[in-house]
């Protein structure tokens, strides 16, 4: 139709419009988006220019009443290629304008992100400043008169980047100019300059002022993304110093045009208008460093403009995002876009901290002028030099006026990141430590996880990390007169290179799964380019300092280095359509780093697709890749139709109406240049198809198949005779099993002819179908009696005779746990309690005859002998060989401890003094237990695995033999508790008044994760204590790297020893892989021999790394982690090595690359207090409590992490077979440490207290701990951001406090049946727990309620009230109460003072919690409760889930 007939068509509707378009008062911006033109693209004249305008008035004037009114609401008219409107809009009025025919789709003007030299370099463009002959630019003369159109936040013209001298005449083709607003002025470089602020100023609903009337770049964004594409060549380019070289762009002979729609926000009316000016006026390339949230494609402005220019042969880039490394973040995912990630390259900005005891730290900084003198300067913490009235918070994170220039004046500030972000951006910190007269910063990361960015500070500066943090700050605390100095650097060449950003944003594609997003990776982390002269470089506006250039990191950086390279790649090719060009970057991309190492994550694990897309832009190999993939308008508008679009969504990409074929293809089938499929549940075919753009040639394929996958292609062979001609193949991807899957895998599929490397991607997500588990069926109910005849009476009676169940039945529970064991439960975990009787940690001299109440007894067999400390020990065995189901040998029938585990737990717990205590050199001092008077008794359950019929076992012979304290270093996932052999067996323990402390796991950090939750045991967690076991690397270049050993042991000679990597060392016959992790047989002895080797951790076992190179002849080893977020556990090694972080580990790894004769040296130690601790273990599981929630589970944290205890001397200390070693004491971590160390803490206080109860004694533990660590700072988790009480209950275990609380939360067992009536638990359940019929109250308490020592509120609705009632162990006082009161809540306690006259007095209070306003909440928000006499300090943490809040 017409447009002369588009308004008498609608003229039929106006009188039914009118009547139906509401007039309410509230508008917002809408885009109205119409469709193609059905004229085509080309005008003739501003006539047909108008008359589209004209038609625009039309149709929303027929709703809107007028066609006045229709002018005042739209802003934009889209006239050349995109077909529609913008307009301000009531929101029924665009309901009621989208039901009319012709509008395709209206969707709200949404607000987009600005996604914001080495580089072209690093990309092979040139070679130590020479631009060889090979290189693209050469070829395609540096991108001459190709046009790149940036839609941006505009241009600062007058810079260098932009100058023309010597270029020629502009293009002919071009149709665009520039608005002189601002007095911005073009010439032959920057030949378009062009503002759009209709779309912002609609949102703000107000007239703009002259300030929007511009296309001058006041922020800097559009500035450097402009030059990065297409700037000039300019010497001298530098930010305060840093990078000093040649600023240059990807294509800087290209012409540039700038369309400013980012204000600094971008609306889709501004992007929009935009898109449709640059088709207009002929730009070769659209370049937007600008995302938003994935939207369907008919609603998002990008994906349906860009889909206009490529219609027109233009290529469109677009940034991913910097929303990483969320997965399924990525942005401009439309297949018609080349979408780009970001990656580092090979420079960075060192500033070192050298402290006065000689140790330096590597940090970051863009303020590179190092201080004044070679000399070190006063160093004070921030906190120290707080100005009068500041909080301690404000001057630890530096915040604007918070230090004391009496106190910083000459002086480097140690200051610390904000986590939160909200308080003082970083490069602001040293602003005010600069006005403070500071004249340097050490700024300590927060976070492990927080990649560190470097800045252009006010003062010298050095961000370090969150580890080096600590450390120099503890320096700062243990110095009298702390000094530093900061020197800093701009280095290439020296980092591993690419590595995937951190904040770049992730696939998979959450639109369209089938199309891999992002496509490619180029770099954009610190890319030094041109930028405004309206703002200094950090963005303050305290900031006065100008600059030419500035250094950023972001998307943003790495769209324009692809547009670049797009641009050089028309020059060359200017025939090749968008998706050929896409093709030729894609498929010729690099999937490994400057070490030949696969690109790494932002954690520095393997990264793959979802990260980096194809691999990392390499444009020389781009311009001749070979074969591509191709794919035309029609192919895309299949795509949608696959998809599922019907035809008023087609219209939104095209001038016609579009017929989707009768038979619509696949998603996965369009000709993409990787194999993407989103759902593989058997067996897939994908088909494909190449277009020949080089010479004839046959390509062979070959496949790295993705884990659990079978690929197959059809043919393996294509011909090509000649140029452009298409050859198709198929692949067919099939699961290899049905029992796996769940997740996404890779691969990658290669053409080569021998010269050509055509690689694609291959993803593919498994579905797990599943397995039938009918598990163990059980023949009857348990039921308990008090007596073993009644047992085969109840089994019989379900056998069919008394004979069978005495057969059946192999534990019958007859002291204090009523039941028996027949039928197996399911295996419980993997830790032990045995005991090696002959260590001198139960040695008992001097000891007094064992007490008259014990009954237990030493089981005899293997040579177990019991004395006055080692006064049991027992072993447990029926139900592990009911489980194996056959008879158990000899080594099953003892209490020796051939594992260690039970020797070093129960050693811990109460092991006697022994001195030189030491694990090879490492630790050295006297070994003993918290209780080391105390007599021990070993219960064995474990061989290696424990079996609740055995560990029920234990437990009934531990309470008959009259234990008082019971430690169980064993666990397993969550159970309720009437089905949990531990929580029913402690329970019976409790009721004896036994204590039961049990370790919470070792599944951390896993929210939910924490196991033996109980609320009458006590569940410990694990973390840090001062000492550390430093191996220092010191390399030939004289850097050095601090890892970790237990095999301190330094070389034999203090000297260089040759260091060889790995792989390079491998044996005959050995694959790389295997080499590379130094496997078994992998190593080459004449390769080897008198070497320190170089490996990285893998599949095999950390230690037996050492063991492979010491049998290789090596005399070292350098042990490279693979993730940034591994925690680093030393071993006992075999030779002296040195466990190092993966970033230090890739950094020794480029030394050996780029050296000769690579040597270094191994040098260990033990450090006493040299480190913040507490930390929280990262393996130690957390809470919340998965049974009960309204229980704060693990309740305490204790000594968990390279604890030194006695050991078993039946295999070494590496775990090892082959391990001859033999060692008396062996250092390990895990809960299992913890829990004896609270154990060893409950016999002191048994001693002092014997009459307190298992409750009191846990109460008082809990109320006295600490949550701080010894440099006063919260207590931190394992990523080092501050922990909470789910990482640590009620804090870490202080047993000096412990013995004087002054109050106690006391509890009963009747307290705790009342509890199990409050979750529910009917009779049966109950009889699990009791000997008799337990009757619940007719109104059973909450939760909230039990007397425990914290208060968790798991469901808050907007107010609670709890009551808790403290008994008085202490003298008589008056005690008040102060709350540390949750964010977001009002907290109030009644009474606010207790009074206590005499000792067990006892007095009730209540707290009530209240949001202080309606409101979505942030999970899980923590507080504390203290009640002190001025002398104690009763501690209660508050837990309260604020997800929802309402008054």
């Amino acid at each position: 139709m017409g447009i002369m007939n588009l308004p008498l068509f609608l003229l039929s509707l106006v009188l039914f419009s009118v009547m139906q378009c509401p007039t309410l008062a509230l508008k917002r911006s809408y885009v109205v988006y119409l469709g193609g033109h059905s004229h085509g693209s080309e005008h003739t004249s501003e006539m047909d220019l108008n008359r589209i305008t004209d038609s625009h008035h039309d149709l929303l004037g027929s709703c809107l009443g007028s066609k006045e009114k229709a002018q005042e609401s739209i802003f934009y008219s889209y006239t050349h290629h995109i077909n529609g409107f913008a307009a301000n809009l009531e929101d029924e009025e665009a309901a009621e304008l989208s039901k009319r025919p012709g509008v395709v789709s209206i969707f709200l003007n949404q607000k987009y992100k600005l996604q914001t030299t080495r580089s072209w370099e690093f990309l092979g463009l040139e070679r130590n400043g020479e631009i060889p002959a090979d290189s693209i630019w050469v070829k395609a003369r540096f991108g001459e008169d190709i046009i790149i159109g940036n839609i941006d936040t505009g241009v600062w013209p007058e810079s260098e980047s932009f100058n023309d001298q010597g270029m020629g005449p502009i293009p002919s083709k071009w149709k665009g100019y520039c608005e002189p607003n601002d007095d911005v002025k073009c010439n032959r470089k920057l030949i378009g300059a062009r503002y759009f602020n209709k779309g912002v100023e609609a949102k703000l609903g107000s007239p703009l002022n002259s300030s929007y009337r511009t296309v001058r770049d006041t922020s800097g964004h559009g500035t450097h993304t402009l030059s990065t594409a297409g700037g000039r060549f300019v010497g001298g380019a530098n930010l305060l110093g840093s990078v000093y070289g040649t600023a240059k762009g990807g294509s800087p002979s290209a012409r540039v045009a700038s369309y400013k729609s980012c204000w600094p926000d971008c609306n889709d009316a501004d992007v929009l208008a935009a898109i449709d000016a640059a088709i207009h006026d002929g730009v070769d390339i659209l370049s937007l460093s600008i995302a938003f949230v994935s939207r369907d494609y008919f609603l998002d402005s990008i994906a349906i403009g860009s889909l206009h220019a490529v219609q027109n042969g233009i290529v469109v880039v677009c940034a991913g995002g910097n929303q990483g490394p969320t997965p399924g973040s990525v942005s401009n995912v439309a297949p018609w876009i080349l979408t780009v990630a970001a990656s580092t390259i090979d420079r960075e900005f060192p500033s070192n901290v050298m402290l006065g005891n000689n140790k330096q730290f590597k940090g970051l900084s863009f303020k590179t002028n190092s201080l004044t003198a070679v000399k070190f300067y006063p160093l004070v913490y921030s906190v120290d030099a707080r100005a009068a009235n500041t909080s301690a918070r404000d001057a630890q994170l530096c915040s604007v006026g918070s230090l004391d220039p009496k106190k910083v004046k000459g002086k480097i500030v140690y200051c610390l990141v904000d986590p939160s972000g909200l308080h003082v951006l970083n490069v602001e910190k040293s602003w005010v430590v600069a006005q403070a007269g500071g004249i340097g910063m050490i700024l300590a990361n927060h976070l492990t996880t927080t990649t560190l960015i470097p800045q252009a500070h006010f003062v010298p500066t050095s961000r370090v990390s969150a580890d080096d943090g600590l450390a120099i700050l503890l320096y700062i605390h243990t110095t009298k007169y702390p000094v530093a100095y900061i020197s800093g650097a701009t280095e290439v060449g020296t980092v591993t290179a690419p590595i995937m950003a951190s904040f770049s944003s992730q696939g998979p594609n959450t639109i369209t799964p089938e199309i891999l997003k992002p496509d490619i990776t180029a770099p954009g982390v610190q890319i030094i380019a041109a930028y405004t002269e309206a703002r200094g470089p950090t963005n303050l506006q305290s900031d006065d300092r100008r600059v030419l250039f500035n250094i950023v990191s972001g998307t943003s950086m790495a769209c324009p280095h692809v547009s670049g390279a797009v641009g050089l790649l028309k020059k060359i090719h200017p025939n090749w359509s968008p998706s050929a060009i896409r093709s030729a970057i894609m498929t010729s991309a690099r999937t490994r780093s400057n070490l030949r190492q696969p690109i790494a994550n932002g954690t520095l694990a393997e990264g793959n697709p979802f990260n980096y897309g194809a691999g990392h832009l390499s444009p020389n190999r781009a311009m001749d890749p070979g074969l591509v993939y191709d794919l035309t308008i029609t192919d895309y508008l299949n795509f949608l139709c696959s998809i599922g679009y019907n035809a008023t969504q087609l219209s939104t990409f095209v001038d016609k109406k579009y017929e989707c074929p009768s038979k619509p293809t696949r998603p996965w089938d369009l000709n993409y240049p990787s194999i993407t499929v989103p759902s593989l549940s058997g067996k897939v075919t994908v088909t494909r198809a190449l277009k020949n753009v080089g010479t004839p040639a046959t390509y062979t394929v070959r496949i790295k198949a993705p884990s659990g996958i079978s690929v197959k292609v059809e043919p393996k062979r294509l011909r090509f005779e000649k140029i452009n001609e298409e050859k198709m193949f198929k692949v067919t991807i099939e699961a290899k099993r049905d029992d796996g899957g769940g997740e996404y895998v890779f691969g990658r599929l290669i053409w080569s002819d021998g010269k050509h490397f055509v690689g694609s991607p291959i993803v593919s997500y498994v579905v797990y179908l599943g397995s039938h588990s009918h598990g163990v069926e059980p023949t009857s109910s348990l039921h308990f009696s008090k007596t073993t005849d009644s047992y085969y009476d109840l089994l019989g009676s379900c056998m069919g005779s008394k004979k069978k169940a005495q057969e059946a039945i192999f534990y019958s529970y007859t002291s204090y746990i009523n039941g028996f064991a027949a039928v197996l439960e399911d295996e419980e975990a993997a830790e032990l309690s045995s005991v090696w009787p002959e260590s001198e940690s139960f040695n008992d001299k001097g000891m007094e005859p064992i007490p008259s109440n014990w009954k237990g007894y030493c089981e005899p067999s293997d040579g177990v002998k019991c004395n006055r400390k080692l006064i049991g020990a027992r072993d447990f065995n029926k139900g592990y060989e009911a489980a194996l189901g056959r008879p158990l040998d000899s080594s099953y029938q003892t209490a020796r401890d051939t594992n260690g585990h039970g020797t070093h737990t129960l050693s811990t717990a109460g092991g006697g003094f022994v001195g030189g205590a030491n694990l090879l050199g490492s630790g050295y001092g006297t070994a003993k237990g918290g209780s080391p008077s105390a007599r021990v008794a070993s219960y064995k359950v474990c061989w290696p695995s424990c079996y609740d019929a055995d560990i029920l076992a234990a437990f009934d012979a531990a309470i008959h033999d009259g234990v008082d304290v019971l430690s169980l270093s064993l666990g397993g996932p969550p159970r309720d508790y009437f089905l949990e052999s531990i929580a029913i067996g402690s329970f019976q323990a409790v009721k004896k008044g036994i204590v039961v402390v049990c370790s919470a796991g070792n599944s951390g950090p896993t929210p939910g994760s924490v196991g033996n939750s109980a609320p009458w045991i006590i569940t410990v967690a694990a973390s840090t204590i001062d000492r550390d076991f430093p191996s220092y690397v010191m390399l030939g270049n004289n850097e050095q790297f601090k890892g970790l050993s237990f095999y301190t042991n330094s070389l034999p000679a203090e000297k260089f020893y040759p260091l060889v990597y790995s792989v390079d060392a491998r044996a005959p016959n050995a694959s790389a892989r295997d080499a590379q992790l130094c496997f078994v047989g992998s190593l080459d002895p004449e390769k080897v021999k008198g070497k320190i080797v170089y490996c990285l951790i893998g599949l095999n076992e950390i230690v037996q790394k050492s063991w492979v190179v010491a049998q290789a002849g090596g005399i070292g080893m350098i042990l490279a982690n693979r993730l940034s977020t591994g925690t680093l556990i030393p071993q006992a090694h075999f030779v002296p090595t040195s466990y190092v972080s993966a970033a230090d580990g890739l950094a020794i790894l480029l030394y050996i690359h780029i050296t000769k004769y690579p040597v270094a040296y191994i040098r260990g130690a033990t450090e006493v207090g040299t480190v913040a601790a507490p930390i929280m273990a990262s393996f130690s599981s957390r809470g919340p409590n998965r049974i009960t929630p309204g229980i704060l589970k693990p309740d305490i944290t204790a000594p968990g992490v390279n604890i030194l205890a006695a050991y078993t001397e039946a295999k070494g200390p590496a775990f090892l077979q082959s391990d001859d070693r033999r060692v008396l004491f062996n250092i390990v971590s895990g809960t299992s440490m913890s829990c004896p160390h609270v154990s060893g803490t409950v016999g002191l206080l048994k001693k002092i207290h014997p009459d307190w109860s298992p409750s009191a004694i846990r109460s008082a533990i809990m109320t006295t701990a600490r949550t701080r660590s010894n440099v006063r700072q919260p207590m931190a988790n394992g990523t080092l951001e501050e922990a909470n009480p789910f990482n640590y209950g009620a804090g870490h275990l202080r047993p000096n406090r412990a013995m004087d609380p002054g109050l106690v939360y006391d509890l009963t067992t009747i307290d705790f049946l009342n509890f199990l009536c409050s979750i529910g638990y009917n009779a049966t359940q109950l009889s699990r727990f009791v000997d008799e019929p337990y009757e619940c109250p007719p109104n059973p308490m909450s939760v909230l309620h039990l007397n425990y020592p914290s208060i968790t509120v798991p469901s808050f609705s907007g107010k609670v009230t709890v009551t808790r009632t403290l008994k008085n162990v202490g003298t008589p006082a008056t005690y008040t109460v102060r709350t540390e009161v949750p964010s977001g809540l009002l907290v109030k306690v009644e009474p606010e003072r207790l009074k206590f006259e005499k000792m067990n007095e006892e007095k009730t209070f209540k707290v009530t919690l209240e949001a202080k306003r309606d409101g979505e909440g942030s999970g899980y928000i923590f507080g504390r409760l203290i009640w002190s006499d001025g002398e104690h300090y009763v501690r209660s943490p508050i837990v309260v889930n604020a997800t929802t809040l309402h008054m």
